[in-house]
């Protein structure tokens, strides 16, 4: 899935899933705040 121009707040993304969450989420092009 592409996420251009989308945006995703992860929480607890610092460590563990949260963080590979937000890893996947910028490799796909979404602004990630954590």
């Amino acid at each position: 899935m592409r996420l251009h121009n989308k945006r995703a707040l992860i929480t607890g993304g610092s460590d563990g899933i949260g963080l590979a969450i937000a890893g996947a989420f910028l490799r796909e092009g979404a602004d990630v705040l954590i």
